[in-house]
């Protein structure tokens, strides 16, 4: 299990450089990248290369399923998906009534399918 204890053991094992309280880690094959703010507890990710957040609630340590999401996001970018095909908490619609659903990631094809 991730848990905020040996989330830095494992960005260094997956090939994050560490400066300060800052982890990164460059996939210049799809010209992405990801980063951890330890100091902040924040996880980053390159919304400006087009990866869609719609909800905030992955991008921080308050919950351990954040970490697992963002090592998701990190194996996503080493198979080679875009960022632009990559979308966090995506909602949608259920049934008639109002009620709804929510992912933590949802992968596009080229088209913008998912």
């Amino acid at each position: 299990m991730i848990t905020q204890d040996n989330f830095k053991e494992l960005l260094l094992k997956l090939g994050f450089s560490e400066k300060g309280d800052i982890f990164t880690k460059k996939f210049k094959e799809v010209d992405a990248y990801l980063k951890v703010d330890y100091k902040a507890e924040k996880l980053i990710y390159p919304e400006d290369k087009g990866l869609t957040i719609n909800e905030r609630q992955t991008c921080n340590f308050s919950q351990k399923e954040n970490f697992v999401v963002f090592e998701c996001v990190h194996r996503l970018f080493e198979k080679g998906y875009n960022p632009l095909h990559i979308e966090l908490e995506p909602k949608w619609k259920v049934g008639h009534g109002a009620s709804g659903g929510r992912a933590d990631i949802m992968v596009k094809d080229n088209s913008g399918k998912s």
